[in-house]
């Protein structure tokens, strides 16, 4: 049962969409996609092989999006344009990711917001997506990825002893933007 089920059970509320208040901010000149590298809170959701995709994405000739990352002023940057770390409140931010062309990170709010407006998402897990994956996303736009929990189970807490989120392929989630881009993929 997903989480939102969980608590629309539990008190007796119906699930609808919500409203979601923006403010307009200036955007980037070219098609983007955002990208959501960085967790605080532990090393559960910590990928450590973001840089392997990004470079994937940006040999590929058929990839023009520029990579606008979000998040934290003190999170690790990863792309060259990391104009909007740290300077976006939370309505800012749902401007930015409408407009944008793909969500792109691990399970956090960023990716709940380009699920209310139905943007691409590709997103990594570090426990079982059915739990709490994109609720309002049609199917075919978003790509999740969850570790194989076939010899460890998820650790449902901030830190996971074994990294299990590390052992998802960074070649797959480089796949799946390109094939949510629809863009040719020349990998």
């Amino acid at each position: 049962m997903h989480i939102l089920e969980t608590y629309a059970l539990i008190s007796g509320c119906k699930i609808s969409k919500c409203f979601i208040n923006e403010d307009p901010i200036e955007l980037p000149s070219s098609n983007y996609i955002t990208f959501h590298p960085h967790s605080g809170k532990g090393n559960s959701k910590q990928y450590d092989k973001w840089n392997i995709v990004l470079n994937l994405l940006n040999a590929d000739t058929s990839f023009t999006h520029e990579i606008i990352q979000i998040g934290g002023y003190d999170d690790i940057k990863h792309t060259d344009n990391t104009s909007y770390l740290g300077k976006t409140n939370t309505w800012q931010l749902a401007y930015l990711i409408k407009n944008s062309s793909l969500h792109l990170g691990y399970d956090s709010f960023p990716i709940h917001i380009a699920s209310f407006y139905d943007i691409p998402i590709v997103g990594l897990y570090s426990y079982y997506v059915s739990t709490c994956g994109p609720y309002f996303s049609s199917h075919n736009r978003v790509r999740l990825f969850e570790p194989n929990f076939t010899n460890i189970k998820p650790t449902f807490g901030y830190n996971d002893p074994h990294k299990l989120i590390n052992t998802i392929d960074p070649k797959e989630i480089y796949k799946s933007v390109i094939e949510l881009l629809e863009l040719k993929n020349e990998y």
